[in-house]
C-alpha cells in the first residue's frame, strides 16, 4: 500500500511540476512577445516625434522667411512709392509728357533697383540687360 501511495503521490508531483512549467513558459513566451510589441510601439513613437519635430521645424522656417519677405516686399513698396512721387514731380515740370525721361530721374530709378535687388539671388550682374519697353506717358 505504501507503493501506491508514494507511486501516486510521485505522479501528483510530477503533474505539479509540469504544471508549473507550461504556466512558467507559456507567460514567459507572453511576456517576451509584450515586450517585443512595447519596443516596437517605442521606436515607432520616437519616430512620429522626430517626423512631427522636423516638420514644425520646416514650418517655422518658411514661416520666418514668408515673414521676412512679406516685410521686405512691404518696404519696398514704401520705397518704390516714395521714389515714384520723386519720379512723377520731376516729370510733371517736363512741358510735354513725350520727351526723354530726365538723367537723374533714370539714375535715380537705377540706383534705387539695383538697391532693392542687392539682398536677392538676382542681383545685378552689371551686364547689360534686353531692352525695356517703352512706359506709355498718363496724364
Amino acid at each position: 500500500m505504501i507503493n501506491k501511495i508514494a507511486v501516486a503521490m510521485t505522479a501528483i508531483i510530477f503533474m505539479i511540476i509540469a504544471l508549473l512549467m507550461w504556466a512558467a513558459f507559456h507567460y514567459y513566451g507572453k511576456s517576451v512577445s509584450i515586450t517585443d510589441q512595447l519596443t516596437t510601439a517605442v521606436q515607432q513613437k520616437n519616430e512620429a516625434e522626430f517626423v512631427t519635430s522636423s516638420q514644425a521645424l520646416a514650418v517655422n522656417t518658411f514661416n520666418t522667411i514668408a515673414g521676412a519677405t512679406l516685410n521686405d516686399q512691404k518696404n519696398n513698396k514704401v520705397d518704390s512709392q516714395a521714389q515714384q512721387v520723386i519720379i512723377q514731380t520731376v516729370l510733371q515740370k517736363e512741358p510735354c509728357a513725350v520727351v526723354n525721361i530726365p538723367s537723374a530721374a533714370a539714375d535715380s530709378l537705377l540706383t534705387h533697383y539695383n538697391a532693392i535687388r542687392s539682398g536677392s539671388g538676382n542681383t545685378n550682374s552689371g551686364k547689360s540687360a534686353s531692352a525695356v519697353p517703352a512706359v506709355a506717358a498718363t496724364k
